[in-house]
């Protein structure tokens, strides 16, 4: 009987102190240890794979990249540097530019006042540096569903994070960012249970049967550092083209709305501008490839739906897609208002510069709301207040 009760005993202690049984601890717990790990890298280097599938738009987009990321440079004068090397291209951000060689152009752009405030940056979006911010954040909002488990992958131990922003979605710099129709973003973080870095992470969301899985193979705290020069736009100038990107910005109220002149898809009479004038003009810009752009018709048809009749009218500015794609996307997601075509050009007037992107025009042809990103409630406020009694 001793010998059982000792034996019992034993179990229990085994039990108690096995590694599986010490990870029933918080989600905060877990995440902040990652986080610190994070904070505590000087840097870092990877393969990094983004794949973004949406299967019933039969697509997928498959990037892949060498990384290098400088999380604490020596200088201080910046928070990091990074430098991503495709196939076909190299971004790089040097504290203060961020330049891109585009190999089969031979063009070199420069950004030198860069901003990673944006969702769906394939080199940063979901990265080790957007989670290094990100993280914290999600650890000290208790509205936020979180939890933790421990599986096993290989001959490896990982924990599986997963969280949820409802209406919200991480951007680059790892902040979180409000989103239009009433979604949930989902999230799955998994980390090496022994480095405590990340090897992937799973976004998908409520609304629709998108996903976006970006990878991270080969990792390591002591990659080969680029050579020193490789930081510096002009070591390429004798070789690449210097081009001018366009520093776009959303047009704001007050200012008079750019004219256009486009097609009725699929084969209606060109639209204009002039031709709203006396109504109120929703003008939407969007592209097929873009979750934001699928989630936004339902909300755009209810929009629609409510205020017909009542002085709105909806129109939708497709920018380049070509008409099968266009056709598909109207076949599946059905948007119920109009569809102009060949809208690119027109776009960068607008200042256009993420999708979808919303303008409210008056009946005289002057903007009183735009943004970047349906955001219902202020849409529809704008929109009730310029509404002709």
């Amino acid at each position: 009987m001793n010998r059982r009760l000792a034996f019992l005993a034993t179990a229990l202690f085994l039990c108690a102190t096995h590694p599986s049984a010490q990870e029933a601890i918080s989600p905060e717990r877990v995440m902040q240890k990652v986080a610190d790990k994070l904070v505590a890298v000087k840097q870092l280097g990877y393969k990094h794979r983004f794949e973004y599938r949406v299967p019933s738009q039969e697509r997928m987009m498959v990037f892949e990249a060498v990384a290098y990321l400088d999380l604490k440079p020596e200088d201080r004068t910046s928070q990091f540097r990074f430098q991503f090397t495709f196939d076909d291209r190299i971004d790089t951000f040097n504290g203060t530019e961020r330049f891109m060689l585009d190999h089969k152009g031979k063009k070199l752009y420069v950004d030198s006042k860069p901003s990673f405030a944006s969702a769906g940056n394939i080199s940063l979006q979901n990265s080790p540096l957007s989670l290094k911010y990100a993280l914290p954040k999600i650890i000290a909002n208790a509205s936020i569903p979180k939890k933790v488990s421990l599986v096993r992958a290989g001959d490896r131990d990982q924990y599986l994070i997963e969280f949820a922003l409802y209406k919200g979605t991480l951007n680059s710099a790892g902040e979180i960012i409000e989103t239009g129709p009433e979604m949930t973003n989902k999230y799955q973080l998994k980390i090496d249970k022994a480095t405590l870095l990340p090897v992937e992470v799973i976004e998908t969301n409520d609304k629709g049967d998108s996903t976006l899985t970006t990878t991270y193979t080969e990792i390591t705290e002591k990659p080969p550092a680029p050579a020193a020069l490789t930081w510096y736009f002009s070591t390429y100038q004798n070789d690449y083209t210097l081009t001018k990107q366009e520093d776009l910005k959303l047009i704001e109220s007050g200012k008079a709305a750019p004219e256009f002149s486009l097609a009725g898809f699929p084969t209606g009479p060109k639209a204009s501008i002039d031709q709203y004038k006396g109504k109120m003009v929703l003008v939407e810009f969007w592209i097929a490839h873009c979750g934001f752009c699928i989630s936004a018709v339902p909300k755009l048809n209810d929009i629609a739906s409510k205020y017909k009749g009542r002085g709105l009218e909806l129109v939708s500015i497709n920018m380049y897609d070509p008409a099968a794609t266009i056709e598909s996307f109207k076949k599946k997601n059905k948007p119920e208002y109009t569809i102009l075509t060949g809208g690119e050009s027109i776009a960068k007037h607008y200042g256009v510069d993420a999708y979808p992107a919303l303008v409210l025009i008056d009946g005289s042809g002057k903007v009183i709301y735009s943004s970047s990103g349906l955001f219902e409630k202020e849409l529809e406020a704008a929109i009730t207040a310029n509404l002709i009694q």
